[in-house]
C-alpha cells in the first residue's frame, strides 16, 4: 500500500499543536528583532494539515486574517471540510493536493507551518517545502518546520527497524500495529538481557512506545517507510540552500544551556561554539540526546539580532500556570529582599526578590490560563507591591524578568494571544467546536488557549455539554441533575445503580460553581 495513501485508509489522530500557534510565532520573531505580522491580521499556511484542526481553532479566533490548509489525503480533508462549514468559517480553506502541483499563488504568507511532515516525505518533497517557504513567504515571515532529530533518534531507530521487521509480511495497518505492539510488550518485559546497557535502552524505549504512543500514529510515525531524522547542523545547511536562515525554536527554553547541570559543562560549550548559535544548537543536540526539533525559519536576507531584546517584552502578552513556592495559605512577601521561588509543572523556576517581578508573577498565575497583556502587567505590580520607583527602572526589572523566564520555560510569551472567557458568567457557553467535537463521542475536546483538553469523567462531560449560553446556573443544575438521573452509576456490589433527580440535585448544588470554573479554567468557555 503507497504511503501516501495510508491516512486515508488509518485516521491519524487530531490534534492542535500550541508551540506552533502564530501568536507565540510572532512573539519570538519580534524578541529577535523582525517585525512579524499579528495573528489577528495575518496570511498563514499549514503544510500537512490533516483534517485542519489547527487552523479551525485559528480561524475561530482571528476572524480577519486567512488561514489555508493543504494535504494529500481526501479523507482527512473532507473531515476537516464539514467542520469548517458546520462552523461557518469563510476565513478557512483547506486543499487536498499534492504539494509538488499545488500552486500557493501570487500572495504571501506571513506564516508557512509544516508539522509532523519534514522527516516522513522523500527528498524531493523536503526540497519543494523549503523552496515554497522562500518563494511564498513575505519579507517578515517565518516558517515552522518539525522534524525527527539526531542523535536521540538513533535510539529509536533501532526500535523502529524491529518493529518494521517483526510486521514486514503484513499489509494490513491494523494487523501491522497489532503485530508492532506485541512486540513492544515483548522487548520491554522480559526479552533483554538484564545486565546490558543495550537491554536497558531497548526495554525502556519498548516501553515508551507502547505505554505513551496512540496506535495510528505508531503507525503512520515510527513505522513509516519513510523516517528520516536529521542533525540540526544538516536541516539547517538544507534551508540555507533555499534561502533560508535559522531564527530559534519554537519550544524557546530549549535553546537554554541552563539544562546542563555544572557551569563548567556550559562554560566549555561556549568555548565549543563560540558566537556561532547553529553550531551551539548543534552540540545541545548532542548533549541532551535530542530527539525533536520545531525549528523556525526566516528568509536570510533578513537581519537577525540574536540577543533576545528585552523591551520587546513589554509589548507582549504573558501567560503562565505558575504558583509560589510559599507556606500554603498564606500571601506572597512582595517586600524588597525578599526571595521567592516560583515554578510551573514541567519544572521550570526562578528565584526572584525584587517587588515588582515577585508582584508580576504572582498576577499572571492568578490570571492562568487567561493572558495578561505585559504594559497592564507592569501598572498592575506596581500598585500591588506599592512600588514608588520610577516606573523605567521597574519596566527594566519586567522586561529582564519576562525574559529571563520565557527562555527557561516558565512562562510564554505571546502576541495577541487568543481571548476567551476566564470566569463562568451569567450564561455560560463552551466554545462551538467544542460543543461538536462532543456531538462525535469523543471525550478529548479543543479548548480555545488552544490546547487538547480531556473530560475524564461523564458529569463532566455533561456539564459541558449543556453550557450553550442560554441557561443560567438554576437551569443548569436542573438539567443536569437531569441527565445525570438517567445514567446508571456503580454501586458497593460492582453492580450499576440509579439515583433520583433529587439525589443528584443535592449533590451538585455546592459543586456547581466549581465544576463551572473548572471549565473555564480548561479554556472551554467563549467569551459572552
Amino acid at each position: 500500500m503507497p504511503d501516501s495513501f495510508a491516512y486515508d485508509v488509518l485516521e491519524y489522530p487530531s490534534h492542535v499543536h500550541p508551540q506552533m500557534h502564530p501568536s507565540r510565532l510572532a512573539a519570538i520573531a519580534r524578541l529577535h528583532g523582525i517585525a512579524a505580522a499579528s495573528p489577528t491580521d495575518c496570511r498563514l499556511l499549514e503544510v500537512g494539515c490533516g483534517d485542519g484542526l489547527q487552523l479551525v481553532t485559528l480561524a475561530m479566533a482571528y476572524p480577519r486574517s486567512r488561514f489555508v490548509g493543504v494535504d494529500m489525503s481526501q479523507a482527512a480533508i473532507a473531515r476537516g471540510e464539514a467542520i469548517r462549514a458546520r462552523l461557518g468559517l469563510d476565513n478557512l480553506q483547506l486543499v487536498a493536493a499534492d504539494l509538488l502541483e499545488w500552486n500557493a499563488g501570487p500572495v504571501p504568507y506571513d506564516y508557512i507551518v509544516a508539522h509532523g511532515f519534514y522527516s516522513w516525505v522523500p527528498d524531493f518533497v523536503r526540497e519543494r517545502l523549503l523552496a515554497l517557504c522562500n518563494q511564498a513567504m513575505a519579507p517578515a515571515g517565518i516558517a515552522y518546520v518539525s522534524y525527527n532529530a539526531l542523535p536521540g533518534c538513533h535510539i529509536r531507530r533501532m526500535v523502529w527497524e524491529m518493529m518494521k521487521f517483526h510486521a514486514r509480511d503484513i499489509d494490513d495497518p491494523r494487523g501491522k500495529i497489532e503485530h508492532a505492539q506485541g512486540f513492544l510488550a515483548w522487548l520491554g518485559h522480559d526479552a533483554l538481557p538484564s545486565k546490558l546497557v543495550y537491554g536497558e535502552v531497548v526495554r525502556h524505549e519498548a516501553r515508551e512506545l507502547l505505554s505513551r504512543t496512540d496506535s495510528s500514529v505508531l503507525f503512520h510515525d515510527d513505522m513509516a517507510a519513510i523516517n528520516q531524522p536529521f542533525l540540526f547542523s544538516e536541516f539547517a545547511a538544507q534551508a540555507r540552500r533555499h534561502g533560508l536562515a535559522y531564527l530559534a525554536e519554537a519550544d524557546y527554553f530549549e535553546m537554554n544551556d541552563k539544562v546542563l547541570e555544572s557551569a563548567e559543562a556550559r562554560e566549555r560549550l561556549s568555548t565549543l561554539a563560540g558566537d556561532a548559535p547553529l553550531l551551539k544548537e548543534q552540540y545541545l543536540d548532542f548533549l541532551k540526546g535530542r530527539r525533536f526539533r520545531q525549528t523556525l525559519l526566516c528568509h536570510e536576507r533578513i537581519p537577525v539580532q540574536r540577543d533576545p531584546s528585552m523591551p520587546a517584552a513589554l509589548e507582549m502578552d504573558v501567560v503562565a500556570q505558575l504558583r509560589a513556592e510559599i507556606p500554603e495559605g498564606t500571601a506572597p512577601d512582595l517586600a524588597a529582599g525578599v526571595a521567592i521561588r516560583f515554578s510551573n509543572a514541567d519544572g521550570a523556576a526562578l528565584v526572584i526578590d525584587h517587588p515588582v517581578a515577585k508582584a508580576a508573577l504572582t498576577l499572571v498565575g492568578e490570571a492562568f490560563p487567561g493572558p495578561v497583556a505585559a504594559a497592564e502587567l507592569l501598572q498592575s505590580a506596581r500598585k500591588l507591591c506599592a512600588s514608588d520607583a520610577a516606573v523605567d527602572d521597574d519596566a527594566a526589572v519586567l522586561a529582564h524578568t519576562l525574559t529571563a523566564a520565557f527562555q527557561m520555560g516558565l512562562l510564554l510569551l505571546h502576541c495577541d494571544a487568543p481571548r476567551f472567557a476566564t470566569q463562568a458568567g451569567e450564561h455560560p457557553r463552551t466554545s462551538a467546536l467544542a460543543q461538536l467535537q462532543l456531538d462525535t463521542g469523543t471525550d478529548l475536546v479543543t479548548s480555545l488557549r488552544p490546547s487538547m483538553v480531556r473530560l475524564d469523567s461523564r458529569l463532566a462531560l455533561e456539564l459541558v455539554r449543556l453550557l450553550d449560553g442560554k441557561r443560567d446556573r438554576t437551569a443548569i443544575l436542573h438539567d443536569l441533575s437531569q441527565r445525570m438521573a438517567a445514567l446508571p452509576m456503580p454501586d458497593d456490589a460492582g453492580g450499576e445503580t440509579f439515583q433520583p433527580v433529587e439525589w443528584w440535585q443535592q449533590q451538585l448544588a455546592g459543586k456547581l460553581e466549581d465544576g463551572l470554573q473548572q471549565t473555564a479554567r480548561m479554556a472551554l468557555l467563549a467569551e459572552e
